[in-house]
């Protein structure tokens, strides 16, 4: 097979959270919602395909939002994406999924659904909302029994640093195929302020990361 060419499309703000740290709702701005109409996506498609065409590489999408399940025209999509034999994933929320759902992302070609867990379950909840800590476990086997892979991905803070080694543990139990994590990036400065973590603590947090993947 070629080599990838990977590409993130965003391609709705629609969401069902209102996560402290999104870049979409950065400072309160409440933001109209919008959403790419399905023309522009086939539109997207065919660039996408010609110029992997012409780089002679294998196209793979990681499909974002918002939470792309609930565009519109999101099977849509899936469907089209289906039929000219792309590989994707989603970068998504766990509220709408069920084994249903997730064997019909399956079938439609979509390889792994990306979930976000931002500490344990009181610094998860607060960043995004009630009861959201609970449904991303829950569903952590749901995506893994419908044979997508299943990713874990996580903004690290001074505001939960500390859950880290739990929250590892807990991707470990539920043999998630993927963890990850990205630094927190400001908005502004008083949020700056209020999540930075020093540089001292981020290399301990980063060494700890280190140890339990070599204990692994």
């Amino acid at each position: 097979m070629k080599p990838y060419f990977a590409f993130q499309w965003h391609i709705t703000d629609t969401c069902d959270q209102r996560c402290k740290h999104c870049y979409i709702f950065a400072e309160n701005n409440h933001k109209q919602l919008t959403e790419m109409p399905y023309d522009k996506m086939e539109q997207v498609i065919e660039n996408i395909l010609e110029m992997c065409g012409k780089l002679d590489r294998t196209p793979y999408i990681y499909v974002t939002g918002g939470d792309p399940i609930l565009h519109k025209d999101f099977w849509k999509l899936a469907e089209k994406l289906r039929n000219n034999n792309i590989r994707w994933s989603i970068l998504g929320n766990p509220f709408h999924l069920n084994d249903e759902v997730c064997r019909k992302l399956y079938d439609y070609g979509c390889v792994k659904y990306q979930l976000s867990l931002d500490g344990m379950k009181n610094i998860h909840d607060m960043f995004r909302k009630s009861g959201s800590f609970d449904t991303t476990v829950e569903k952590i086997d749901c995506i893994r029994k419908s044979g997508m892979y299943c990713a874990i991905m996580s903004t690290v803070s001074s505001a939960n640093i500390a859950d880290f080694p739990q929250l590892i543990d807990i991707c470990a139990e539920k043999e998630t195929d993927v963890f990850a994590f990205g630094r927190y990036c400001p908005t502004s400065g008083q949020k700056s302020e209020e999540y930075h973590i020093p540089p001292e603590d981020y290399r301990n947090f980063l060494d700890m990361c280190y140890h339990k993947f070599q204990g692994a």
